[in-house]
């Protein structure tokens, strides 16, 4: 996970931060789509597959890796990731419902 130049709390890990609690980071920038969970990214693009999305989004690049045995369902994955998921899977479904979430 990136973390925010401006990034003054937390090492840098705004979805653990406790100023998250408002939708805003440290520099007052929404939140909302910044980050998604992994349970958020499966229900929406493998019908709850946990380990199916986790192995999809280390494939694109997530930073740092997810679990794919085991994998957390409270994960945090950048708005990056996702990014790379819909250009690695543009031509299918997965492609186009990771792309429904970025809008």
């Amino acid at each position: 996970m990136t973390t925010p130049a401006y990034c003054t709390q937390n090492a840098g890990n705004c979805p653990t931060c406790s100023l998250v609690n408002y939708g805003r980071d440290c520099a007052n920038y929404p939140l909302k789509g910044r980050w998604f969970s992994l349970a958020e990214l499966a229900k929406a693009i493998t019908g709850d597959r946990l380990p199916a999305m986790a192995i999809m989004l280390n494939d694109a690049g997530a930073d740092p890796k997810l679990d794919e045995l085991d994998p957390d369902p409270g994960a945090y994955v950048t708005r990056e990731a996702v990014i790379n998921l819909v250009a690695m899977r543009a031509g299918d479904i997965v492609g186009r419902r990771a792309a429904g979430l970025l809008s």
